[in-house]
């Protein structure tokens, strides 16, 4: 069985028709679904009546992403986990494949699927691990343009180095091991949580399942991209509800919250303080 978990806050509108959008899946077997709201100021009690067979459940502060899913992986009772953002949309043939393919590869502990943004593009959901020079780029607005997908530095890496920096940029139309998807479709087994931990709720928000899927990798499993099911997404709405620059700032500041924690956690010392 499948067991969904969906994490809110104050996301009402999409997560409605993320929830209609699951009624059109089919599965071989049947599957559950969670929502849990982590003290939105938007409430959605009335969602219950609409969705009855929906698991809702409701906390009494904003616990963060990591914890709240930690709630509904302790609740579940599938043999296959999906965390799911409230802001997709979902079709009939979106999981099947990948419960398919997890029961065929025992080596491979999580999948993640191709995903469409709202405009019907391709979006980039695989990702390698974080690195000083993946985020001295990131952290300097004005030398990402020397290393963007068509710049001349990145087709020299792709083309004479085995660096994984770009391991985003590619057609997602065919199965690739990667070092990590995204947080907002992954599906994995319950007996690799089992094994290596569930996500480590000193992540707030961001970094939580980038960290995750390192420690499952060094439990001895694979990552996968398959590219037979998909999803849309509509990026960003679960935290960008209000882009004011305060709300913004407050995003920055978790982001490079968690980025240092998870240096602290599975890089040396001496990383963590450049970084720094």
């Amino acid at each position: 069985m499948l067991s969904i978990i969906i994490i809110n806050y104050n996301s009402k509108d999409v997560l409605h028709d993320c929830l209609v959008s699951l009624r059109e899946v089919k599965l071989d077997k049947k599957f559950e679904t969670f929502v849990i709201d982590n003290a939105s100021t938007e409430k959605i009690n009335d969602l219950e009546t609409q969705f009855p067979q929906i698991n809702f459940i409701y906390n009494c502060e904003n616990i963060g992403f990591a914890a709240a899913n930690n709630i509904g992986i302790k609740r579940a009772s599938g043999d296959y986990i999906l965390l799911l953002n409230p802001d997709t949309i979902v079709n009939e043939n979106s999981f099947q494949p990948m419960i398919d393919y997890l029961k065929a590869q025992a080596d491979v502990g999580i999948v993640g699927c191709k995903i469409f943004n709202a405009s019907g593009e391709i979006e980039r959901s695989t990702h390698s691990f974080p690195t000083l020079s993946k985020e001295f780029f990131h952290a300097n607005e004005f030398l990402k343009p020397l290393v963007s997908y068509d710049s001349f530095i990145s087709k020299f890496i792709k083309k004479f180095s085995s660096s994984k920096a770009l391991e985003s940029y590619w057609d997602h139309n065919s199965e690739k091991e990667v070092d990590h998807v995204t947080g907002a479709c992954m599906m994995l087994k319950k007996e690799v949580i089992e094994k290596a931990g569930m996500l480590d709720e000193a992540f707030f928000l961001y970094n939580e399942e980038v960290e995750w899927s390192m420690r499952i990798k060094k439990a001895g499993y694979k990552i996968m991209f398959v590219p037979d099911s998909n999803i849309i997404h509509l990026f960003g709405h679960s935290t960008k509800q209000r882009v004011q620059k305060q709300s913004v700032n407050k995003l920055l500041v978790e982001r490079y919250r968690g980025m240092l924690y998870f240096f602290s956690k599975q890089y040396p010392r001496w990383q963590l303080k450049l970084l720094k």
